[in-house]
């Protein structure tokens, strides 16, 4: 005889399902500081100063924290209605 499996075996895959939009948004949260810091002529100067600090430094300061941000909200968008590991199903 050859063995079924159960008929409610539960995917082992453990990536969460996007829709295209999300997936877009996601892309664009991550994408765009990343790609604006690695754009140096865009702020390869010194002028406006912002506390004594050139344009080049917090320029870059910013992306970082912009790209923490947008990686914080992927986060969010992708796992919110994911259940922690633990709970019972």
């Amino acid at each position: 005889m050859i063995p079924v499996p159960p008929p409610s075996t539960p995917p082992d895959n453990p990536r969460p399902t996007l829709s295209w939009t999300k997936r877009v948004i996601c892309t664009i949260l991550v994408i765009t500081p990343v790609a604006l810091a690695l754009s140096v002529p865009l702020y390869q100067h010194t002028e406006p100063t912002l506390g004594g600090l050139p344009f080049f430094y917090w320029f870059q300061m910013t992306m970082a924290i912009a790209a923490a941000c947008g990686c914080g909200a992927t986060y969010y968008i992708a796992f919110r209605n994911e259940p922690e590991i633990g709970d019972a199903q």
